[in-house]
Protein backbone atom coordinates (compact mmCIF):
# COMPACT_ATOMS: atom_id res chain seq x y z
CA UNK A 1 0.00 0.00 0.00
CA UNK A 2 1.39 3.31 -0.51
CA UNK A 3 -0.34 4.76 2.08
CA UNK A 4 0.88 4.37 5.52
CA UNK A 5 -2.44 5.53 7.07
CA UNK A 6 -5.82 6.48 6.90
CA UNK A 7 -8.30 7.94 9.10
CA UNK A 8 -11.85 6.20 9.22
CA UNK A 9 -14.17 8.31 11.44
CA UNK A 10 -11.83 9.88 14.39
CA UNK A 11 -9.63 6.92 14.10
CA UNK A 12 -6.42 6.29 12.70
CA UNK A 13 -6.14 3.04 11.29
CA UNK A 14 -1.69 2.29 10.20
CA UNK A 15 -0.71 -0.35 7.83
CA UNK A 16 -1.37 -4.07 8.40
CA UNK A 17 1.38 -6.22 9.07
CA UNK A 18 1.81 -9.46 7.16
CA UNK A 19 5.06 -11.09 8.46
CA UNK A 20 5.03 -11.66 12.45
CA UNK A 21 6.17 -8.65 14.88
CA UNK A 22 9.03 -9.55 17.23
CA UNK A 23 6.06 -10.67 19.60
CA UNK A 24 5.51 -13.29 16.70
CA UNK A 25 1.96 -11.50 15.93
CA UNK A 26 0.72 -10.59 12.32
CA UNK A 27 -0.95 -7.69 13.50
CA UNK A 28 -4.11 -6.97 10.56
CA UNK A 29 -5.62 -4.48 12.20
CA UNK A 30 -4.17 -1.53 13.65
CA UNK A 31 -6.62 0.98 15.08
CA UNK A 32 -5.44 4.17 17.18
CA UNK A 33 -7.00 7.47 18.57
CA UNK A 34 -6.06 10.31 19.82
CA UNK A 35 -8.37 11.49 22.42
CA UNK A 36 -8.01 9.57 24.37
CA UNK A 37 -4.90 7.45 23.49
CA UNK A 38 -6.08 3.77 23.34
CA UNK A 39 -5.15 1.12 20.44
CA UNK A 40 -6.75 -1.99 19.32
CA UNK A 41 -5.33 -4.50 17.22
CA UNK A 42 -6.62 -7.71 15.93
CA UNK A 43 -4.43 -10.23 14.05
CA UNK A 44 -3.05 -13.60 14.37
CA UNK A 45 -0.75 -14.83 17.59
CA UNK A 46 2.44 -16.85 17.37
CA UNK A 47 0.18 -19.99 17.83
CA UNK A 48 -1.35 -19.03 14.69
CA UNK A 49 -5.13 -17.97 17.09
CA UNK A 50 -6.67 -14.60 15.98
CA UNK A 51 -6.59 -12.12 18.62
CA UNK A 52 -7.94 -9.15 19.48
CA UNK A 53 -5.54 -6.55 21.70
CA UNK A 54 -6.77 -3.43 23.63
CA UNK A 55 -4.43 -0.71 25.13
CA UNK A 56 -5.30 2.46 27.25
CA UNK A 57 -2.37 4.65 26.77
CA UNK A 58 -3.35 8.47 27.91
CA UNK A 59 -2.65 7.55 31.67
CA UNK A 60 -3.12 5.00 34.39
CA UNK A 61 -6.92 5.49 34.87
CA UNK A 62 -8.06 3.00 32.98
CA UNK A 63 -5.22 1.02 32.68
CA UNK A 64 -6.77 -2.03 34.24
CA UNK A 65 -9.06 -1.87 31.02
CA UNK A 66 -6.57 -2.98 28.93
CA UNK A 67 -6.86 -6.83 27.48
CA UNK A 68 -5.49 -9.70 25.42
CA UNK A 69 -7.76 -12.34 24.50
CA UNK A 70 -8.38 -14.83 21.75
CA UNK A 71 -11.53 -14.30 19.38
CA UNK A 72 -13.06 -16.56 16.72
CA UNK A 73 -12.18 -16.59 13.44
CA UNK A 74 -15.60 -15.77 12.24
CA UNK A 75 -14.62 -12.12 14.78
CA UNK A 76 -11.72 -11.54 13.02
CA UNK A 77 -13.40 -12.20 9.78
CA UNK A 78 -15.84 -9.17 10.62
CA UNK A 79 -13.45 -6.86 11.41
CA UNK A 80 -11.79 -7.35 8.42
CA UNK A 81 -14.98 -6.92 6.76
CA UNK A 82 -15.96 -3.69 8.35
CA UNK A 83 -12.12 -2.56 7.15
CA UNK A 84 -13.08 -3.43 3.67
CA UNK A 85 -16.47 -1.61 3.81
CA UNK A 86 -14.73 1.42 5.65
CA UNK A 87 -12.16 1.92 3.37
CA UNK A 88 -14.71 1.37 0.28
CA UNK A 89 -16.87 3.87 1.37
CA UNK A 90 -14.10 6.51 1.90
CA UNK A 91 -12.25 6.30 -1.22
CA UNK A 92 -9.41 4.10 0.20
CA UNK A 93 -9.97 1.28 -2.66
CA UNK A 94 -6.12 0.28 -2.28
CA UNK A 95 -7.11 -0.71 1.26
CA UNK A 96 -9.76 -2.11 0.31
CA UNK A 97 -8.04 -4.42 -1.93
CA UNK A 98 -5.47 -5.29 0.40
CA UNK A 99 -7.96 -6.19 3.23
CA UNK A 100 -9.81 -8.44 0.44
CA UNK A 101 -6.41 -9.95 -0.17
CA UNK A 102 -6.28 -11.08 3.51
CA UNK A 103 -9.28 -12.35 4.52
CA UNK A 104 -8.66 -14.56 1.32
CA UNK A 105 -5.67 -15.48 2.58
CA UNK A 106 -7.72 -15.76 5.80
CA UNK A 107 -10.11 -18.02 4.54
CA UNK A 108 -7.59 -20.19 2.97
CA UNK A 109 -6.50 -20.86 6.29
CA UNK A 110 -2.51 -19.48 5.10
CA UNK A 111 -2.03 -17.35 8.39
Amino acid sequence: MSIESIFLGHWLYLMPDTEPNPHGRIVLIKKRSFGPIETYDWGIDVNGLPYEEYQWCENDLFENENYFKHISKKELTEQIEKMINGSMENGFYEWAITYKKILDRLNSDLY
